[in-house]
């Protein structure tokens, strides 16, 4: 069996993305290795400042927000019996992602893929494909056709 220590899985609150932690938590409980999970905030546009009241109060809300959202990804006894690691950073995805795998130096990263196509993969981008292209590790992508897969942690 190859050896698998760390695995990091990004996670926006979708319900694809919780199913990536759905695997990733199965893949750390596997290996006996430790799980990351990480949630990148994208910044606000500073041009926001000029339309919200209390810009650095709102950006505040958001960031305790996130940190709620983060804490309720992974039910506490998972978390209890897999050794996890939640982390918030703020920046691009794509490119917090591949910096935090190699930081973590983690051998998988395991992401969801929302399956857009045409113009909203032009316009959005995809995360899954930039994190593929960049990764320092191999790279375990997830999908869920047509809701298939259950999502609750029960």
């Amino acid at each position: 069996m190859i050896p698998i220590h760390g695995v990091l899985v990004p996670v926006d609150f979708s319900k694809e993305s919780l199913l990536a932690a759905k695997f990733a938590v199965s893949l750390a409980e596997e290996y006996k290795t430790k799980l990351y999970v990480l949630h990148v905030m994208e910044p606000l546009h500073p041009s926001l400042r000029g339309h919200i009241a209390d810009f650095d109060e709102f950006q505040q809300k958001m960031m305790e927000q996130a940190r709620e959202d983060l804490a309720n990804a992974i039910p506490k006894t998972i978390r209890d019996r897999v050794p996890t690691e939640l982390i918030l950073e703020v920046g691009q995805p794509p490119y917090v992602i591949v910096e935090k795998a190699k930081e973590l130096a983690v051998d998988v990263i395991v992401v969801a893929t929302h399956g857009r196509t045409g113009l909203a993969h032009v316009l959005l981008g995809s995360v899954a494909e930039k994190v593929i292209r960049h990764a320092p590790c191999p790279v375990f992508v997830t999908r869920n056709p047509k809701d298939k897969y259950v999502y609750g942690w029960e």
